[in-house]
């Protein structure tokens, strides 16, 4: 129990979790959203930056990779982002967390400003 409210003590970092929701207009155009889906509070642990692939078009691994830890309830999914701070992270992968019965580890990337 102890152990619960220690780690619950950690989570200091407010995080808005984003669905996306795609449509199609009647002349076939495609418009994107992304819709609210939950708000909770996180604990936020940057991941050492992956050196980029060296070929020159692929630069997507040395954007800013996160930790996050959370309580079990509503789940962030692959394909979300999280807005914080006015930045976005998408959200690359859901585990529960090994060490904590309850608690869940996401871990995402610096997504850019506008998301998209």
């Amino acid at each position: 129990m102890v152990a619960q409210a220690e780690q619950a003590g950690l989570l200091s970092e407010r995080m808005r979790f984003e669905r996306r929701d795609e449509t199609l207009g009647l002349a076939g155009d495609q418009s994107v959203d992304w819709l609210f889906a939950f708000d909770r509070w996180v604990r936020m642990e940057p991941l050492a930056r992956a050196e980029p692939l060296p070929m020159a078009a692929d630069t997507r691994h040395s954007a800013g990779r996160w930790r996050l830890t959370l309580r079990a309830g509503a789940q962030p999914s692959p394909g979300m982002r999280a807005v914080w701070r006015g930045g976005v992270l998408k959200v690359t992968g859901v585990e529960t967390d090994p060490a904590r019965r309850g608690w869940l580890v996401v871990w995402a990337e610096e997504f850019g400003a506008s998301g998209a």
